[in-house]
């Protein structure tokens, strides 16, 4: 079964968390989200997370970090900016659902 990204997280959680009161930019949300929710099930290699009711609240709010990440960012490279990772962050939102017992894949590319 292929889970997909908004029944995970529907779309108006994703504008409120966005802070976006509008849906000209959905198509872009809805890529993003499922950017985040291959590179969520990549990092987590757990092979138990096959319906929606298999998925934490924990493994949901990294997929909203990650999104909110790609909405805000949306250039490769950020000029006379700096910043650190916030602690309690993805990846601590996502060790909870993640299979310690197999060895981790290759990230996910591009094209998914």
């Amino acid at each position: 079964m292929t889970i997909t990204a908004l029944e995970l997280l529907p779309i108006g959680m994703i504008r409120q968390h966005l802070r976006v009161d509008h849906e000209d930019e959905d198509e872009l949300i809805e890529l993003y989200a499922e950017s985040a929710l291959a590179w969520s099930l990549w990092f987590c290699d757990n092979p138990k997370l096959t319906q929606v009711s298999d998925f934490k609240a924990s493994f949901k709010t990294a997929m909203l970090l990650l999104i909110a990440h790609s909405y805000e960012n949306r250039e490769a490279v950020a000029v006379g900016v700096s910043g650190d990772e916030m602690p309690l962050g993805v990846t601590s939102q996502l060790w909870s659902s993640r299979d310690l017992s197999s060895t981790t894949k290759e990230a996910p590319n591009e094209s998914g």
